[in-house]
């Protein structure tokens, strides 16, 4: 996906108050140029694998783009002592690529939590404490980091956990059955139709409670077309996450959701991400 023209225009001249927090870019170490290389293919990844937006990317595809960011930070001495404090975003960035990788249902089921307070710590900040606007700003895509993350984890609990009670669903969610439909043809327009007629009825039992919610409001602000409006449901969208995940263990649930929501924000709010050019071969 790529920067909305008029987002763009509307929030250059507030840049100032949207500021990114000091070097969550990772532009100013002595390593700059390699995690900008990392940033990039980060994002060709989400932007370029087709159905990566609501679909798991193939394993093999993140193995490869994973253990090339190794090797070429690796090589640029972007892992040695001296560089510990430097980009943390894009070493957090491929922590998240990392996990996808993982298969064994126990440690999936606690993603956030078994990676320890180093990982567990920043995520939390960055998901609840720093405006997504800042987080978009600085390039990284987080959110779509994260609806893989979401994505594989539910693939890999489907049958051994209980998703239907982290989802809030039964077998004749009618929304819920919508939505999943819609997401293996990424069909965003029939999301947005479905979660209409959701609006018109959001209490019927067994539909999604919370997280059918959330997704809903999601979906609003991915099809938004008026900007303000768009920056509200992301402020709105941030207030909501925070009264819902507190801990590492509240996110590894939300993160266990088939609900499309990780892949509705993502496409949200990287809308207005400041996306590096592409890096020259």
């Amino acid at each position: 996906m790529r920067v909305l023209p008029l987002l763009v225009l509307t929030l250059s001249g507030c840049w100032a108050q949207l500021a990114v927090p000091e070097d969550l870019e990772c532009e100013r170490g002595p390593h700059a140029a390699v995690w900008k290389q990392v940033k990039q293919r980060f994002r060709s990844l989400l932007e370029e694998t087709p159905g990566a937006l609501f679909n798991p990317i193939p394993e093999e595809k993140l193995k490869t783009v994973v253990d090339e960011t190794i090797a070429d930070v690796k090589a640029a001495g972007g892992f040695e002592r001296t560089s510990t404090d430097e980009c943390g975003y894009g070493k957090l960035a491929l922590q998240l690529l990392s996990v996808c990788l993982v298969s064994d249902p126990m440690a999936v089921a606690q993603t956030v939590q078994s990676a320890g307070e180093s990982f567990a710590s920043p995520v939390l900040t960055l998901l609840l404490d720093i405006p997504w606007v800042a987080t978009a700003l600085s390039g990284w895509p987080l959110f779509g980091l994260l609806a893989q993350v979401s994505l594989r984890k539910a693939g890999v609990l489907e049958g051994i956990v209980d998703l239907e009670s982290i989802d809030g669903v039964n077998k004749g969610s009618v929304y819920f059955t919508a939505m999943r439909k819609a997401m293996v043809a990424s069909d965003l327009t029939a999301m947005a139709d479905a979660t209409v007629k959701y609006l018109d009825n959001p209490d019927v039992a067994g539909d999604g409670g919370a997280l059918g919610a959330l997704t809903a409001l999601a979906t609003q602000a991915a099809v938004q077309s008026n900007v303000q409006e768009r920056l509200n449901l992301i402020n709105g969208l941030q207030e909501a996450m925070k009264k819902a995940v507190h801990n590492s263990q509240d996110l590894d649930l939300m993160l266990a959701t088939r609900w499309p929501l990780w892949s509705l924000i993502h496409f949200t709010v990287d809308a207005i991400s400041v996306a590096p050019p592409p890096v020259k071969a």
